[in-house]
């Protein structure tokens, strides 16, 4: 066992949020079709609600450290819509976290990627859709930003920055990974696939229509090279020991308004930094001690059948049932396991 595997183990062990995603805004200046949340990318209607101030956030972030988180994932919208986006990672690296950005890349300029590149993030994270400008506009429906998120990744790079650049698996860019990967390669770029697009935060299931189809995963799964670089940015399923998920246990995320959720995923919040502190809701909130006090053993009757598919937020949001059957990772896991048996 690694020490990163023993670090996560006794963080989930002593309920330690080693590692919190923290949206800082939900407005974006893309609109692509996927895109989970219900307001702010470009189509959809504006955000209503104020955002967290950046003191609210640097009082926030304040608490993280006390509470021990050490691994902040910077998210959005679009992160850099923000104009402290990169007061705000200053703060983070100030107080010792290593930070992850997740950028469209899109707004980049040469002089706010040699900022952030003095920051010293862990990484920069950039979603690109296809190696085909044309393919990667029409999910983002904005013309232009293909280039534009190529040339963020070539000034990060030019930087020293680690950059990475992630994709879901979709019907529009199925026969397409392998040009991605090699895409990553020229650019000095890591590639991480994720076969599982998320419904909208509100339950529209929309997002889910536009996933690749059965047999285009199969694809995926057989192919060697491909399934090396299948990624899950938000790991909750269950692990060794007994644990159901690290959701509450050692992970977190925070909305641009101050909501706690116990993942990226999970539809309801357990409380409002803008009226409890982290800790009170991290310790206290009964809907994080529920969460944290369920194990594998809690599943329903078959509910274990998507193995690593398996996500219990999406079991409740799809099927009804945090505890249930999670029938579209279920189908998945089939899947899986075809083309892992028809490579072997």
């Amino acid at each position: 066992m690694s020490e990163y595997d023993r670090l996560v183990r006794r963080a989930s062990a002593a309920h330690v949020p080693l590692s919190v995603m923290f949206e800082v805004t939900h407005r974006c200046n893309l609109g692509c079709v996927h895109c989970y949340l219900t307001e702010g990318p470009v189509g959809r209607p504006r955000p209503n609600r104020e955002e967290l101030t950046l003191e609210e956030i640097q009082r926030v972030l304040g608490e993280l450290a006390a509470a021990g988180t050490l691994f902040l994932t910077l998210s959005g919208g679009e992160v850099f819509l923000r104009r402290d986006a990169l007061d705000i990672v200053a703060t983070a690296r100030e107080l010792g976290f290593s930070v992850t950005v997740f950028t469209t890349g899109t707004l980049l300029t040469p002089d706010k990627a040699r900022e952030l590149a003095a920051l010293h993030p862990l990484s920069v994270e950039i979603s690109v859709y296809s190696a085909r400008a044309e393919v990667h506009d029409t999910v983002t429906r904005i013309p232009g930003s293909h280039a534009r998120s190529l040339t963020a990744l070539r000034l990060l790079r030019e930087h020293g920055v680690t950059i990475l650049i992630k994709t879901p698996l979709m019907a529009i860019t199925s026969g397409e990974y392998r040009d991605l990967m090699a895409l990553a390669e020229s650019l000095g770029a890591g590639c991480g696939f994720d076969p599982m697009l998320v419904p909208r935060r509100d339950g529209d299931r929309t997002p889910l229509a536009l996933g690749a189809s059965a047999r285009d995963l199969r694809e995926f799964f057989g192919d060697p090279v491909l399934a090396r670089e299948w990624a899950q940015p938000v790991p909750c399923v269950p692990e060794r020991g007994d644990e159901l998920c690290g959701s509450a246990r050692r992970t977190c995320m925070i909305s641009p308004y101050g909501e706690v959720f116990a993942c990226a995923v999970h539809p309801l919040p357990a409380g409002t930094l803008r009226e409890r502190s982290f800790d009170e809701i991290w310790n206290h909130a009964p809907l994080l001690q529920a969460i944290r006090a369920k194990t594998v053993a809690d599943l329903r009757a078959g509910a274990g059948g998507a193995g690593s598919f398996r996500c219990s937020a999406l079991a409740l949001i799809e099927d009804g049932d945090y505890l249930g059957r999670f029938r579209r990772g279920e189908a998945m896991a089939r899947v899986h396991a075809e083309a892992r048996k028809e490579d072997a």
